[in-house]
């Protein structure tokens, strides 16, 4: 996948407000993360990050909105662009690396 579009939350931030008792999760062996997702169809509903950060993918939010992205949940900058499979034309800042290093 060239693009993944997340938003990152902090972890207490983040509630299952309806069919909690699906929630499974699953915890990376080796790596910082988990991943919780629906017991009954698989989704991903959010991860957690080695931060701690709940991250959830956009598309999931755009398909709790009716299809349409909030402008409050739209994208600000790019995390890991020096990894980048391919350029992405936009104004937003770049940042080659993680958020406190350089910007393309």
């Amino acid at each position: 996948m060239p693009v993944f579009s997340v938003t990152a939350w902090k972890r207490e931030a983040v509630q299952v407000a309806k069919g909690g008792d699906r929630l499974g999760e699953f915890t990376h062996p080796k790596k910082q993360m988990q991943r919780f997702f629906c017991i009954t169809c698989g989704e991903t509903l959010f991860g957690t990050n080695r931060l701690g950060m709940a991250v959830i993918g956009t598309p999931l939010i755009e398909r709790a909105f009716g299809g349409q992205l909030p402008a409050e949940f739209r994208p600000t900058f790019h995390l890991f662009y020096a990894q980048r499979v391919l350029d992405v034309e936009d104004a937003l800042p770049k940042y080659l690396e993680g958020r406190n290093g350089p910007t393309l």
